[in-house]
């Protein structure tokens, strides 16, 4: 991950140089940045050659795209999915990470998809490509996905009702009419929404609950930041807990349910020593209970999540049982639940049903999966 210019640095090839290597120049001079950079093109031209000739012998694969930002700049990854015909194993490779320019809007997505697609000659293969619910996403594949005529047989009677006016807007915005594969929106990504926002929603629309939710992760925050950023606030925790405390990331909720679990691990008395000794506020026992309960109730959920976002066991057929199981699991903790959260097993299994329902949805187009 360092510059190419590294190589030139003294220090570096005066390292280098003490090392024991067949293949270097003659004269025993190393490479410069120039033929360093070099190497590395000839070595992804190769590498993209080799993929090229596997995904010619494929019939069917799948995609899954995603935008990010880092250093204030945006990048666009897409990886395959396939099944090897001979072994029967599943396979997988990153067939682009590149600089995203400009605004993220839905049609300039949808021309980096189709570019990228039509790049590796996937363009008819795939059966699905999997994106987050991001609406520049799921407009892009809603405006230009490939027609499926099979999908219609069966509603011919049905009456759609069309917004002239979007339609003719979205046909002056876009000059080019791309074709992008059928959508499915990330499983995982829609239950770390639903807890971080729907769940959220939930917990502050009452006075109550709203108040001892927002003092018990204030103050589960001040905590995480101090023991983080503070060798000393590091030093103290040793003494009441063996186990560090975790810091959430902003980006994916299972973060946030290990990063409060980790915090009710330790007894109530230990956690306020702990404060005390950090100068910051004690944690109430309605507080500590109620994170308490917060946790019992989705653990279920953080389950499922490790579950559907595994690298290499999670197939699509695990979706349905999993949800399936994760509803048992919800509506069996009811019983015994505070009034602050007794309705909010209802609530997920509700999310849940509805996460069922667009599964279900969106397996009918696939004609094509194997």
């Amino acid at each position: 991950m360092q510059p190419l210019s590294t190589v030139e640095a003294p220090t570096f090839r005066n390292i280098i140089s003490k090392i024991s290597v067949t293949g270097k120049r003659p004269g025993g001079v190393l490479p410069d940045r120039k033929t360093f950079a070099s190497f590395l093109d000839n070595a992804y031209m190769e590498m993209e050659t080799e993929l090229k000739k596997t995904f010619a012998d494929l019939e069917y694969v799948s995609t899954t795209g995603d935008l990010w930002t880092a250093q204030n700049k945006s990048f666009l990854g897409i990886t395959e999915h396939w099944i090897d015909p001979a072994t029967l194993h599943r396979k997988k490779a990153a067939i682009a990470c590149r600089r995203f320019r400009g605004r993220h809007t839905y049609d300039t997505i949808a021309a980096e998809l189709e570019q990228i697609h039509r790049s590796y000659a996937l363009c008819g293969k795939i059966t699905a490509t999997v994106t987050d619910n991001g609406s520049n996403f799921v407009k892009a594949f809603r405006m230009f996905q490939a027609d499926d005529d099979n999908e219609t047989e069966n509603d011919e009677d049905e009456v759609i009702f069309t917004d002239l006016h979007a339609v003719l807007r979205d046909d002056i915005e876009s000059s080019e009419r791309y074709v992008l594969p059928p959508h499915h929106r990330c499983a995982s990504h829609t239950l770390n929404l639903i807890c971080s926002n729907d769940i959220v929603t939930f917990l502050t629309a009452k006075a109550d609950c709203k108040a001892v939710y927002r003092s018990a992760t204030g103050k589960c925050s001040a905590l995480w930041s101090k023991v983080s950023r503070s060798t000393v606030a590091s030093e103290s925790l040793e003494e009441f807990s063996k186990r560090k405390l975790l810091v959430p990331s902003t980006t994916r909720w299972n973060s946030f349910y290990d990063a409060l679990s980790r915090v009710t691990d330790m007894p109530l008395v230990d956690l306020n020593q702990l404060c005390t000794r950090l100068d910051i506020r004690c944690i109430t026992e309605r507080e500590y209970h109620f994170i308490k309960e917060y946790c019992k109730v989705l653990k279920p959920v953080c389950m499922a999540l490790d579950i559907l976002q595994g690298e290499d066991q999670c197939f699509y057929g695990t979706l349905q049982p999993t949800l399936e199981i994760l509803m048992t699991k919800i509506l069996a903790l009811k019983e015994g639940l505070s009034h602050m959260m007794a309705d909010l097993p209802d609530l997920i299994v509700q999310m849940d049903l509805t996460m069922k329902d667009r599964v279900r949805h969106e397996m009918q187009p696939v004609r094509k999966n194997p």
